[in-house]
């Protein structure tokens, strides 16, 4: 018995021994990991700050934005040091196998530690930094600058040069815009140009603000046609395009601004588009982008004015010259805006002019400003 009793003890003992050595490697392991997830994350701070080109190729610039040149482009997975950042985050110079250059961050991941990357300033610009020729009222038409660095150009695209660049919270007043609605020509102390408004905020009245290509012959419904219930469309967006068919695959013939009463002649058939009338003739708009407004239950099918044989061109310039003969050197007789219809009565020998009928009597215009419809392939040679 007392032997027995003894051996209990012994092997009491030894359980608890075993038991206390497994909970002590067990923490010690525990320990071992936390120390060594630390560690890892320390790492992962530390790493150097870098970029990771997210798309299949990437362009990188020779400064901070679109307008720049492009010194070479990487593949998709490159990895590439940071040394600067503009205000907004939104482009990167880096090192690059061309040498130092500038990437659009939304096309790439972010990684390693950005604390200590400087804020980019002004590098490489193409014709040196301006700001706005003078203070802007309130109440004048005028943007913002929204980025950083915005270039002006010299027309409305990113294919005309770089007249000058202008910081972030530049005010500028606003003189005119594109047809598209895209471009702003603004007023700088290097003189006037064209920025994308896409990069600003607009503020101000732009009621007096003429838009290229917009006619002011625009035919607008009277009142007493609203009161006798004549459907027509009220423009419901900043601009809308009136094209010379149903669809955007035809050609621009006028825009009209927000607001604009247009009496409706006819429809496509599919209550997408229909045919409205102006002071230059007819032409087509998406109805998605107006408010219905009167009687549509009489409205015709498409016009037939538009699928006639009869030979016309529809001007789809702002203004155009008429003039005396087949080239710039003969006098202009008048000018037409967007959107006139005129008829064809002859072609000029290389088929660039056409001579055409109108209110002015006969005359010539350039062929690249407008747009045709009818049967031109029957007219003979008159210039």
């Amino acid at each position: 018995m007392l032997f027995g009793r003894h051996c209990g003890q012994v092997s009491g003992f030894g359980g608890d021994m075993l038991m206390k050595n497994k909970r002590y490697r067990l923490a010690l392991l525990g320990l071992l990991l936390l120390i060594a997830g630390l560690a890892g994350t320390v790492a992962i701070a530390q790493a150097p700050a870098h970029l990771v080109v997210n798309t299949a190729f990437l362009n990188v610039r020779s400064g901070p934005g679109a307008g720049y040149a492009i010194l070479t482009v990487v593949p998709g997975g490159t990895t590439l040091p940071v040394i600067a950042r503009n205000e907004n985050m939104t482009w990167y110079q880096v090192q690059s196998p061309a040498g130092d250059g500038y990437v659009n961050s939304n096309y790439t991941v972010r990684r390693g530690d950005f604390s200590g990357i400087p804020w980019d300033s002004p590098v490489n610009l193409p014709s040196g930094l301006t700001t706005a020729a003078a203070a802007v009222a309130p109440g004048d038409a005028h943007v913002v600058v929204n980025t950083a660095f915005l270039n002006v150009r010299q027309g409305p695209g990113v294919g005309h040069p770089v007249v000058a660049v202008v910081p972030g919270g530049t005010v500028l007043p606003v003189l005119e815009i594109s047809l598209d609605g895209h471009w702003y020509m603004v007023e700088t102390a290097a003189g006037n140009g064209w920025l994308r408004h896409m990069y600003t905020i607009t503020r101000g009245n732009y009621d007096d603000v003429t838009q290229t290509g917009i006619s002011p012959h625009i035919h607008s419904v009277s009142d007493s046609a609203i009161l006798g219930r004549a459907p027509h469309l009220v423009v419901n967006t900043a601009y809308l395009n009136i094209r010379s068919g149903p669809g955007v695959g035809n050609g621009i013939i006028l825009t009209v601004p927000g607001g604009s009463r247009l009496l409706v002649t006819g429809g496509a058939g599919n209550g997408n588009w229909y045919e409205i009338e102006t002071n230059s003739g007819p032409g087509w708009v998406n109805a998605s982008y107006t408010a219905a407004r009167g009687d549509f239950s009489r409205v015709p099918s498409a016009s037939s004015r538009l699928n006639g044989a009869t030979p016309r061109a529809i001007t789809n310039i702002a203004r155009l010259h008429i003039r005396s003969g087949p080239g710039r050197s003969y006098s202009s007789m008048t000018i037409v805006p967007a959107g006139s219809v005129l008829e064809i009565t002859g072609m000029s020998s290389d088929g660039i002019w056409y001579q055409v009928n109108g209110d002015f009597g006969t005359g010539w215009l350039h062929g690249s400003f407008v747009v045709t419809r009818g049967n031109v392939g029957v007219m003979g040679m008159t210039g």
